[in-house]
């Protein structure tokens, strides 16, 4: 299983942001991730952007994974806010494109 999640995710476009400050849970970088997890997570909500059928993540044992969409199952089950998209498109505007 945990190969077949290597290959999909390495297929997958990634979008690198600069925020330049020190990891913590305080931190800015902290906010933004765990804001994008909640406003990207179907977990206990109206699903917004189902997954596919064949999304390896359906067969979990995790139900936060299963109904959130996501791996990651730290804030799933929050709410987002939306001024957290102010600070990601300053980032986007802060990062160089490679």
């Amino acid at each position: 299983m945990e190969q077949r999640v290597s290959n999909y995710l390495r297929d997958l476009p990634f979008l690198w942001l600069n925020v330049d400050d020190e990891p913590s849970p305080k931190s800015q970088r902290a906010y933004i991730e765990r804001n994008m997890i909640a406003l990207l997570s179907n977990y206990q909500r109206e699903t917004v952007n189902a997954r596919s059928d064949d999304w390896v993540g359906k067969h979990s044992r995790s139900e936060k994974i299963r109904k959130s969409g996501l791996w990651n199952v730290n804030h799933v089950d929050e709410e987002y806010d939306p001024a957290f998209l102010d600070d990601v498109s300053e980032a986007i505007e802060n990062t160089e494109s490679v």
